[in-house]
């Protein structure tokens, strides 16, 4: 039986955005998910949670904009056979450093790193570990006005195989993309 995920993060609702994209928001209300992976900058978890659709089970990490914020700077999940590390990724210098953040996923022991901070979603496999960021679900830029694109990503895990779906809007159009990868004897590798 697989379990169906949600991801995303950086909402700044409502400090930068007050809303998601339309069609996400009809695409989450009618997906059935099991959990929430949150990489953080929600700002004010009432006014973010009232922007969305009722959300499952939800991991959530402190981003740097989520001030008296009562969750941690990460967590650490089990999905079937991956272990998830999740961050908002504030500590990576530069913004999104795959290295620093592969040598944190190295002492942590997780096959998966999901991070957040950059605004800018992307999925990929450095030294065998897989790298997930979402980037905004509501189209929050780095500063403090404006709109850029939205994108969250949305994982189908079965035992060792792993399904992510990346969706992403320019506010015109949503594309959706589907990456699928396996773990073989501690390795993550794409198929």
């Amino acid at each position: 039986m697989s379990q169906r995920v949600l991801v995303f993060g950086d909402a700044h609702i409502p400090s930068r955005r007050d809303s998601i994209p339309e069609a996400f928001f009809q695409h989450i209300s009618q997906s059935n998910y099991d959990l929430a992976l949150i990489t953080g900058d929600l700002v004010r978890e009432s006014e973010m949670k009232s922007a969305l659709p009722p959300l499952p089970r939800s991991f959530i990490v402190t981003g740097n904009m989520d001030y008296s914020s009562q969750y941690n700077f990460h967590e650490e999940i089990q999905l079937d056979d991956f272990n998830v590390l999740l961050l908002h990724g504030t500590q990576l210098r530069p913004r999104g450093n795959i290295k620093q953040l592969w040598e944190i996923v190295q002492q942590v022991h997780a096959d998966i790193a999901v991070h957040g901070h950059t605004h800018t979603a992307s999925i990929e496999i450095y030294k065998d570990r897989l790298f997930l960021n979402p980037g905004t679900i509501s189209g929050a830029t780095g500063g403090w006005e404006g709109r850029t694109d939205a994108s969250f990503i949305e994982l189908e895990v079965s035992k060792s195989e792993l399904s992510v779906t990346l969706y992403l809007t320019d506010w015109k159009i949503m594309k959706e993309s589907i990456t699928r990868f396996r773990k073989h004897e501690n390795r993550i590798i794409r198929f």
